[in-house]
């Protein structure tokens, strides 16, 4: 296989080779952002929050809405209780549960995959059919993974509260959504990108095989 300096200094006046060399980085730095990103607002952000709402009239004792990290969430519980009145208003009844969500350790996993993504093409400057494919891999699955999230912290979480009828609000908050915006911007970047750096790479190849066959057609002349 051609190297990226083979091709774009084969023909210095290839527009192909040109575009190539001009687009190339944003391929490299969108996933590099997008896994660094990912990584950062794991750790140091909140991903996660829940408290009863200040209606709630069913609850013995109301708590504010509590930030959790997801690293909490990734490596254990987080327990709450709620005193729940009954269906039938004979009493109450104390309900204790828990929440967590190990898989949320997916999402800085796909992050570094996505930084050793980006520095694979930087190593070459050459945006193979399989690092193109890795790319887009990635992608899907960090969005896979962060709806999973999205739908376990807003819907899942806390379920014995809920089906016993208390009031508790769960739901994903800045970590989540940075994360999902930041994955959404960088993959339309790269998405967008890639096929035209397919076609240019392939333009550019060709310019370099028809600049060979000149340089060799001079050269017999010569003699």
């Amino acid at each position: 296989m051609s190297t990226y300096a083979e091709v774009i200094s084969a023909n210095p006046t290839s527009y192909s080779a040109k575009r190539y060399a001009k687009r190339l980085p944003y391929v490299i730095i969108a996933p590099a952002i997008g896994g660094l990103v990912l990584i950062l607002l794991f750790f140091f952000a909140p991903w996660f929050s829940t408290g009863e709402p200040a209606t709630s009239v069913t609850s013995a004792k109301l708590a504010s809405p509590k930030n959790i990290s997801a690293l909490t969430l990734g490596t254990t519980s987080t327990p709450f209780s709620e005193v729940v009145v009954k269906n039938d208003n004979s009493g109450s009844v104390h309900v204790n549960d828990s929440y967590s969500f190990p898989l949320i350790w997916a999402i800085p996993v796909v992050g570094l995959i996505q930084i050793v993504l980006a520095l694979l093409v930087l190593k070459d400057r050459v945006l193979t059919g399989i690092l193109a494919v890795a790319i887009r891999l990635s992608y899907l699955a960090a969005i896979i993974f962060e709806m999973f999230f999205f739908v376990s912290s807003y819907f899942l979480a806390y379920g014995q509260i809920k089906s016993a009828g208390g009031q508790i609000a769960t739901y994903p908050v800045s970590g989540f959504w940075f994360s999902f915006l930041i994955t959404l911007v960088t993959a339309v970047v790269a998405l967008l990108i890639m096929p035209d750096l397919k076609w240019c790479w392939t333009l550019a190849r060709s310019d370099q095989a028809r600049e060979i066959r000149i340089g060799a057609l001079r050269a017999s002349n010569a003699r």
